[in-house]
């Protein structure tokens, strides 16, 4: 696999797994910010739950380290440390989207009048 295609489904993972935290956080709601104002960090334990979820999924196995033709001794390690590096990819994501958004709603298109 290509590194273009290696980064691309990384990338795409890292959304996913931001994306169904996003979708599940206000199923939780009060527990959340309940949380939260304990100083837990809830959103890096559930997107960690959530990627390893994904990534020792059944049928996904999404291992990085493999990708890269990288072999480590224990067996789900390489899975494991790419459910990690994804966790804390999609707190990336997600502002990446959200610095999109905010880009694209400051940019309208620019109305200019003649003067009368």
């Amino acid at each position: 696999m290509e590194i273009g295609n290696i980064i691309a489904l990384l990338v795409l993972v890292a959304a996913l797994i931001e994306a169904v935290w996003e979708a599940l956080k206000p199923v939780f709601g009060g527990g959340v910010n309940w949380l939260q104002n304990r100083g837990i960090p809830v959103d890096r334990i559930a997107t960690l739950i959530i990627a390893l979820v994904i990534c020792l999924g059944v049928g996904s196995m999404i291992d990085l380290f493999a990708l890269l033709g990288l072999t480590l001794g224990v067996k789900y390690l390489g899975s494991i440390l790419t459910a990690i590096i994804l966790a804390r990819g999609s707190n990336f994501v997600h502002d990446l989207f959200g610095t999109i958004g905010g880009i694209m709603q400051n940019n309208k298109p620019l109305k200019i009048e003649a003067e009368k």
